[in-house]
């Protein structure tokens, strides 16, 4: 797993605890070293274009989209969705879908 330094990423351990799978930090400004992070990005420009003034989106129609993405099923998942894969690995324990 690769993050950032940011402090959403601050349980990290239990994560790796959990998961099994290693985590590695990136260096600031190195987009490059998160190929997913970049990807998750592109996935909200598809709703959400460079530019937008988030000042008239609601957080209903942002929890929508979050939803979407996270129930998208993913080649690289085995055609999975996220949810579906953090479900099972019990990173997720109440979701309501």
């Amino acid at each position: 797993m690769t993050t950032d330094n940011g402090i959403e990423n601050k349980q990290h351990e239990l994560i790796t605890k959990k998961t099994g799978a290693p985590d590695f930090f990136t260096g600031p400004y190195s987009s490059w070293q998160k190929g997913g992070v970049e990807n998750a990005d592109k996935m909200l420009r598809h709703y959400f274009p460079k530019g937008s003034g988030f000042s008239t989106v609601s957080q209903a129609e942002i929890d929508e989209v979050v939803t979407r993405i996270n129930n998208k099923p993913r080649q690289c998942l085995g055609f999975k969705s996220a949810l579906q894969c953090a479900v099972e690995k019990g990173l997720l324990l109440d979701v309501a879908s």
